[in-house]
């Protein structure tokens, strides 16, 4: 589903007056409408609302430039089905989905010195995929942390990433599939095991662990949750950001804890497609997007923490939500290789399938 372009009354005035006035005061609005569309690629539901509020009507606000939001299950597969004639010229994805984007040749890489507001997001947050390029523009991060039922068990019980594997919760805790533990549980336990994430053989082996001694493996947040809000699993490894829909939805069963080894960091990017229609409109909005003001206005929709350091954030509401200020989440999360990552994780998948029997 397309979203409406966004019509403000402020928009509709300096039409009007556009009409009547002179020349001179007409020239902002030819200026930005003869730099075309933004045309986004993103998920839909709340996710595309959010992102409509935090960055379109802004964008669109400021530069008179439209904005609109096509809806789709999978970023990724809109921008691969449409490589050779791309429909989008911006698209939401995460920095391994990035990377594989731009391994592929689907999506532009960015000259970092072409976007200035990258100087205030630091150069260890950033999708670098050379001494010179990023492959989107960074926006917001989440972090994989240890949720859990918190009638059942106490904060305390899940100071370690082992509680996962103590006998204790046999048959309690939950685990996502190969698919994903490719990107986020096996490098974060090779990390945490041997302090480099591409020793796999170490993060496979705790994986599996963690596999022996779970209830089951679910096969979608809304079951994940359900297993969770229930008390049918006590915890598992799982995305800051569900636990925060499940609180703003007035959820009291569910919390999260960064144990004391730490956890993953899951940042997320804008991306540009090769031969994107409306290519200045799309270099306008990524130069917007880096800035702070769409990154708090996003922070307040949907709880997403700012890669811009200079963005400013109600710390109260991300302490009662979350447990933690925005500096002790960065300072307790790892951000890993995403290139790395994504170059073996073809041969990954394969290999915890295998350990798994």
């Amino acid at each position: 589903m397309t979203s409406k372009l966004p019509v403000t009354r402020r928009g509709l005035l300096a039409g009007a007056a556009a009409t009547l006035a002179s020349p001179a005061i007409f020239t902002r609005p030819v200026f930005a409408q003869g730099k075309g569309e933004v045309i986004q690629c993103n998920f839909g539901g709340g996710v595309a609302t959010a992102f409509k509020k935090s960055y379109g009507d802004l964008f669109t606000e400021q530069t008179g430039i439209p904005f609109k939001i096509v809806e789709v299950p999978s970023t990724e597969t809109a921008l691969i089905s449409n490589v050779s004639s791309p429909i989008y010229n911006s698209s939401y994805h995460s920095y391994s989905g990035s990377m594989k984007l731009i391994k592929m040749g689907v999506t532009e890489p960015l000259k970092l010195s072409d976007f200035p507001a990258l100087k205030d997001t630091p150069k260890s947050m950033l999708p670098m995929i050379d001494d010179d390029h990023v492959s989107g523009i960074p926006i917001q991060f989440l972090f994989y942390g240890l949720a859990f039922n918190s009638a059942s068990a106490a904060k305390e019980d899940f100071a370690s990433w082992n509680s996962l594997i103590d006998p204790k919760w046999k048959g309690q805790v939950t685990l996502t599939n190969p698919v994903f533990a490719s990107l986020y549980d096996v490098p974060w336990y090779s990390r945490m095991l041997t302090g480099d994430q591409t020793k796999v053989e170490a993060g496979i082996a705790h994986y599996k662990k963690v596999s022996d001694n779970a209830l089951t493996t679910y096969t979608s947040m809304a079951q994940n949750q359900q297993l969770l809000q229930r008390g049918d699993a006590v915890a598992s490894a799982y995305y800051s950001s569900q636990v925060w829909i499940l609180k703003e939805g007035g959820g009291s069963t569910v919390d999260i804890v960064i144990p004391e080894e730490g956890a993953l960091m899951i940042p997320y990017v804008f991306v540009i497609p090769k031969n994107a229609p409306h290519m200045e409109a799309a270099i306008e909005f990524a130069k917007f997007a880096g800035t702070a003001a769409p990154q708090e206005r996003n922070f307040a929709n949907s709880g997403y923490i700012p890669l811009n350091s200079t963005a400013k954030i109600d710390e109260n509401l991300l302490v009662d939500r979350m447990g933690y200020t925005r500096e002790q989440i960065v300072s307790k999360t790892f951000n890993p290789d995403w290139g790395l990552i994504e170059n073996g994780r073809e041969a990954l998948i394969k290999r915890i399938e295998a350990a798994l029997g």
